[in-house]
């Protein structure tokens, strides 16, 4: 009887230690298919948000992606290959929900003023780096599908892939805090 408690005891140990999601945040999340998902982007001046994902996804230039395959995990480049980047709601500052400010085309975090590029790159503020990101991919038959499972410390400050600047005002009242 003892050893069938131990041997009990021990699988139901392994079972907490290994992750079993596999869809819903923390796995993978299917969020449409590719050409919805791009004019949904674009319907939405510029962003696309995923509330199973908590990630923003939105369009990567492909004139960039040369540039961002010295920079970005290998994890990422099917996504840019395919057009789009996935983006982490956080901010790496303190953890607030970064929303997107559609007059400046960046996202601008509300708490601390940090603001980030389109594609999630650091432009200013407190933040110690750029906006995490989640892999994409894009399935033979089109879904676009975010791996929040595996989240990918975003670009060091200086990155500047895309060259985009402030298209407009910034969100924040002072553009700082």
């Amino acid at each position: 009887m003892g050893a069938g408690i131990g041997a009990f005891g021990a699988a139901s140990f392994v079972g907490f230690l290994w992750p079993n999601v596999t869809s819903g945040f923390g796995g993978r999340v299917p969020v449409g298919r590719l050409d919805d998902v791009i004019s949904t982007i674009r319907a939405g001046g510029g962003f696309f948000y995923s509330s199973e994902a908590k990630a923003w996804i939105t369009e990567y230039p492909s004139a960039a992606a040369a540039a961002a395959a010295e920079v970005y995990d290998t994890a990422l480049m099917p996504g840019i290959a395919a057009g789009l980047i996935a983006s982490y709601q956080k901010c790496p500052h303190l953890g607030c929900r970064v929303p997107e400010c559609q007059s400046s085309q960046w996202f601008e975090c509300p708490c601390h003023g940090s603001r980030y590029s389109r594609v999630g790159e650091f432009k200013g503020g407190p933040a110690p780096r750029g906006l995490d990101h989640f892999p994409l991919d894009v399935s033979p038959t089109g879904d676009v599908i975010i791996d929040t499972g595996n989240l990918i410390v975003g670009a060091p400050r200086g990155t500047n892939t895309t060259g985009q600047e402030a298209e407009g005002p910034s969100c924040i009242a002072d553009g700082s805090h």
